[in-house]
């Protein structure tokens, strides 16, 4: 194959832009792309630096396997044919080069070498850019190529896509200066693309074959939890029955699988981190055959009994997601302490949950947890306790004579007098306490800001607070609604003796995307009704209450992801614009939300 203009029409094109009447269609419309990007009439094309070409090569290494063989055998074959092949990456950076040495060395003069760049924005119209633009094989001859210094070269391209999802992996190039006799070159560099990707293929399906054998291997400790499993192109290799039916449909999952494939070339830790926290509820295991990731696999660990020791109830509330492991990890550290805590969280949040939990972890045996109730004491009732008249004050002094812990419900709602006298109380106490006592209080309000509006004392709040633990609401940490609501479910059917409640994925879509005012209160009652009324146990959509079903009149505010993307939102505002303490807050990685800001259309043009 010819070029199908003369030297002229090319000259006459850049120096008045006329159109030769010979030229091909892809060829005009290449030279129309290169002069809207601003090329300019180049000697060579850019080279990647020596770190830069070696991370652009180890995130083609699945290409470059696939091509080696391909690679070796073209190359034997081309030595002394005056032709070269050459491997680029889906960017059109030359990733290997084989064939006559002699060409090899003629092409590094204009960078037709390992590490040049030869996209269509880079050096203009050629072969390997207008392949990948176009995604079909093309030929490209002398003068045909926008810059002239190019012109001393022919070269026919061909695009490899991957067997297992369809994706431009890379570009298979035969190249040929202009002194030398082609004319097989097209065929040639299309038949090499079909070896590259039936070996690509094989590949493939021996990676399907090991990921079934990894899961043969973990179905001892898998045991009968609903598993699912993953291949590079995130396609189905396993699937028990029961995944299926919990996660059909869900967005969640269908967000992690649209996010598989592109994250396939990373280190699989690096996987892991990003996929963290986008199935709430599941395990997440990166699959990897040496360095490579090749599948991911899922799975819902059912309960099986754990040895106790102390913190152990912390430890598993702490398993619900990012935010809440960070807050046990806090609290369980000041169990083993004296240092009165202070727990502020909206009404429903689990605060006396969190308060019995820190009781319970500590090391010593920890005696018995008394509540006290500040919104029913009176001034009265208060001087009567420092005389030691009242049934309450008999009860505080055989706390301080056992040890324990003594847990004050919202100190906030005492007037100013009752607080001085609680405070002398508190005193009291603590002198006659043999052990020490462990003090602990629940807010609804934030103490520091009536503190500073005058309205609490400032010497009964840090008698209070020598730490504070603040348990945000449910809809501030989105990524553990549905955590907490298998918590919560198991938790009941313990206590009730009953079956454990399942919920269908759209059942679980609406509950996650819901504002959960009551907070965990009101998941408890949600499930303690629903269990009441659901003779089956298998709350679907219609089972839930109006309020959780209602959508909004925008169509992006009554799914998931609006609900998602309207969360993200609250988040970089309220975190100010800091991705990483917004991601703290969303209970999620920072790559992870960045994969989300990207999913929106969100600019992480903000400060992290």
């Amino acid at each position: 194959m010819v070029a199908s203009i003369t030297k002229r029409d090319w000259e006459e094109y850049m120096a008045i832009g006329r159109v030769p009447l010979s030229v091909r269609e892809p060829v005009l419309q290449s030279w129309q792309r290169s002069a809207s990007s601003g090329i300019t009439s180049l000697k060579s094309a850019p080279k990647l630096g020596e770190s830069e070409l070696v991370a652009h090569r180890q995130e083609a290494r699945r290409l470059r396997l696939g091509a080696r063989a391909a690679l070796q055998k073209a190359g034997y074959l081309l030595n002394h044919t005056g032709n070269m092949l050459l491997l680029c990456s889906n960017s059109g950076v030359v990733l290997d080069v084989a064939g006559d040495e002699v060409t090899q060395a003629r092409g590094r003069e204009n960078h037709l070498h390992v590490g040049g760049r030869w996209s269509e924005s880079s050096i203009g119209t050629n072969a390997i850019g207008t392949a990948i633009h176009l995604r079909r094989p093309i030929q490209v001859n002398s003068v045909e190529h926008y810059c002239e210094e190019i012109h001393r070269w022919n070269c026919a391209a061909t695009p490899i896509t991957d067997p297992a999802d369809g994706r431009l992996l890379g570009i298979v190039d035969i190249s040929w200066p202009n002194d030398v006799e082609q004319a097989n070159a097209a065929a040639l560099s299309a038949t090499l693309a079909l070896q590259i990707e039936a070996d690509l293929g094989r590949h493939h399906a021996m990676e399907r074959e090991k990921l079934m054998e990894r899961l043969q291997m973990r179905r001892r400790r898998l045991g009968s939890d609903p598993v699912l499993v993953l291949d590079r192109s995130a396609r189905e290799v396993f699937a028990s029955e029961d995944f299926r039916r919990l996660y059909d449909g869900n967005e969640a999952l269908n967000f992690l699988r649209a996010c598989i494939p592109n994250l396939m070339g990373q280190a699989p830790e690096d996987i892991a981190e990003a996929l963290s926290g986008s199935l709430p509820g599941a395990d997440l295991e990166v699959i990897a055959e040496g360095e490579d990731a090749i599948g991911v696999m899922l799975s819902l660990p059912r309960r099986r009994p754990v040895p106790v020791s102390h913190g152990a109830e912390l430890d598993k509330i702490g398993r619900i997601g990012a935010v809440t492991f960070e807050l046990c990890r806090q609290a369980r550290r000041l169990a083993g302490t004296h240092i009165p805590i202070l727990i502020e969280g909206e009404t429903g949040t689990g605060k006396t949950f969190l308060a019995q939990a820190i009781h319970r972890a500590a090391a010593r045996p920890p005696g018995s947890f008394e509540m006290l109730d500040c919104s029913t004491l009176t001034t009265r009732a208060l001087r009567e306790d420092l005389a030691r008249e009242t049934r309450r004050s008999a009860m505080l002094e055989q706390l301080a004579e056992s040890g324990g812990a003594l847990c004050l419900d919202r100190p906030g709602s005492l007037p100013p007098e009752a607080q001085k006298l609680l405070l002398s109380l508190l005193e009291q106490v603590s002198a006659r306490a043999c052990n020490g006592i462990k003090l602990l209080s629940l807010s609804s309000t934030p103490l520091y800001d009536a503190m500073q509006g005058g309205r609490f004392r400032g010497d009964l709040y840090y008698r209070l607070a020598g730490a504070r633990l603040i348990i945000p609401p449910l809809r501030m940490r989105r990524q553990e609604i549905i955590p907490s609501l298998r918590m919560v479910a198991e938790r009941h059917a313990r206590t009730t003796g009953k079956r454990e409640l399942r919920f269908t994925s759209g059942a679980l879509s609406l509950l996650e995307a819901y504002h959960w005012p009551g907070n965990l209160l009101e998941m408890s009652n949600l499930v303690a009704m629903l269990d009441a009324l659901s003779p089956s146990g298998l709350i679907d959509e219609k089972n839930l209450p109006a309020e959780m079903r209602r959508r909004s009149e925008r169509r992006e505010e009554h799914t998931l992801r609006g609900s998602e993307k309207a969360e993200i939102l609250e988040a970089i505002e309220f975190a100010d614009g800091n991705l990483t303490e917004a991601a703290r807050r969303l209970g999620i990685a920072r790559s992870t939300l960045y994969l989300k800001l990207d999913s929106y259309g969100i600019a992480r043009t903000r400060k992290s």
